[in-house]
């Protein structure tokens, strides 16, 4: 009996609060949307990252076959010469770390980055690997260091040029970051509302069935059986705006992402895909439980204390 007994209990008080129920739904499916977008902006900005290297780093091109640097009349930089490129990175005092990218890693690299986009892809077709240059990755002490650790290698023999990425990083990072921390600052401030949200809901839902909740508390009721009610309405209302808050990021992934920045900027980096809205969307669903869950526990335990 306890089963449909509650189960009617949570009808009537859906009936009852329905205007807060549904204000409390949209105030979770914005906020949660906003988390979710935020996660996968930070997923971005760590693939563009892992892709072009952070902000303190350079890249010293070599030589391949057709490259049209004046360094590159022999063709491609022979080992010897890849060596003392290494060998002069490798004593410069401001160079913290550094690592040498094969032609096949840039190849791959290249394949995943052009493969988002058509038009990505017809380009890739006409591409072979030899027309990818090795090239050493090179992270700095400080980044405004970058002239005299040029200056020492970008006259060697199988130097193609240096590449400060400062230049074509720092503009992305910085909307990406914006971007990230206005989707998270905002969800925060949201989430916020959600929670106060869901406390005055059960507040003002306790004091209309205080009558009810008393009768209950004299024929023996346990504190449990008592809050399941209000722990199912706030369960329900944080699954539907999760299930709504996942069809914003798939809609955010599909319309953007798909069809926007990776057909225009698909050159430009390797961009979030599905498996990373799984990724955010999962989050997002732990967080819409938290937010829904835990204030409806602690106010339960004080308002229904009758």
């Amino acid at each position: 009996m306890a089963g449909p007994q509650v189960l009617a209990e949570l009808w009537a008080g859906l009936r009852r609060n329905v205007s807060m129920t549904l204000s409390l739904v949209v105030t979770l499916v914005v906020s949660l949307a906003l988390v979710g977008i935020g996660l996968l902006l930070q997923i971005q900005i760590g693939k563009t990252e892992a892709y072009w290297g952070d902000r303190l780093q350079i890249q010293v091109v070599l030589c391949a076959e057709n490259s049209p640097s004046g360094n590159c009349i022999q063709g491609a930089a022979t080992e010897a010469e890849t060596e003392r490129v290494g060998e002069a990175i490798e004593k410069n005092a401001e160079v913290e770390s550094y690592y040498l990218q094969s032609p096949q890693e840039a190849y791959a690299k290249a394949q995943e980055r052009f493969g988002q986009s058509d038009s990505g892809r017809r380009l890739f077709e006409a591409l072979e690997q030899d027309s990818f240059p090795a090239s050493f990755w090179v992270t700095l002490e400080d980044p405004q260091d970058f002239d005299s650790v040029t200056a020492e290698v970008e006259e060697l023999p199988g130097v193609a040029e240096v590449v400060d990425l400062r230049e074509l990083l720092e503009p992305m990072y910085n909307i990406l970051s914006v971007m990230r921390w206005l989707a998270l600052g905002t969800a925060g401030v949201l989430m916020l509302a959600a929670v106060l949200q869901v406390a005055n809901t059960i507040r003002l839902t306790a004091f209309a069935r205080r009558r009810e909740i008393g009768i209950m508390r004299l024929v023996g009721a346990s504190a449990w059986h008592i809050q399941l009610p209000f722990v199912l309405e706030a369960l329900l209302a944080a699954v539907i705006a999760a299930a709504l808050a996942c069809g914003v990021l798939v809609g955010f992934m599909q319309f953007l992402v798909r069809r926007t920045l990776a057909e225009r900027l698909g050159r430009l980096t390797p961009w979030v895909d599905w498996q990373d809205v799984m990724v955010a969307g999962g989050l997002t669903v732990v967080f819409a439980l938290v937010i829904a869950l835990v204030p409806t526990f602690v106010v339960t335990r004080k308002y229904l204390d009758v």
